[in-house]
This record gives structure tokens, sequence and C-alpha cells, in this order.
């Protein structure tokens, strides 16, 4: 069990720094749709690190497609984050 809290806690940290690096959102930007498929998928580290700092976790300007993609991707992101694992395991 320990292990396991390890290896969580080491992804979360990985992919709030990969999200801070790669997708930081900028309040005072308008984002389109494909701006919308990269903040669905980096979702859960955004989401994470606005807890804790005033980064975002889903753009204040958008467009109707951007909040489109934005939910397909963040539900995809979600998904994947709490069953993506268990396929692997099952190959095992």
């Amino acid at each position: 069990m320990c292990r396991f809290i390890r290896y969580i806690v080491l992804y979360i940290l990985v992919s709030c720094l990969v999200g801070w690096l790669l997708c930081n959102i900028d309040p005072d930007k308008t984002y389109t749709w494909y701006s919308g498929i990269w903040h669905g998928m980096f979702f859960i580290s955004n989401f994470i690190r606005s807890w804790f700092t005033d980064a975002l976790y889903k753009a204040e300007s958008y467009t109707a497609t951007y909040n489109v993609f934005w939910w397909i991707f963040t539900g995809l992101s979600v998904f994947s984050f709490f069953f993506g694992d268990d396929a692997r395991r099952r190959s095992l």
C-alpha cells in the first residue's frame, strides 16, 4: 500500500511540473478549440496546482468550441487517471 501511495504522489508531482511547464493558462488570453484539448488533457495537474497556487484549470476567456473540447478531454483525463493503469495490471 505504501508503494502505491508513493507512486500516486510521484505521479501527481511530475504531472504538476509538466502542467506548469507546458500548459500554464494565462487569464488575459482568449483560447480556442486546440487549447481546449490541451487544457483538458492537463486538467488534473492544473486542478491540483489551483489548490496551492493561483493557477487556473480552465481559461476564463474562451470560445464555444474550447468549452466542448475542454469537457471531452477533461472527462477522458479524469477517467484515465482513475482507470487507465488497470488495463496494464491485468495484462501482467
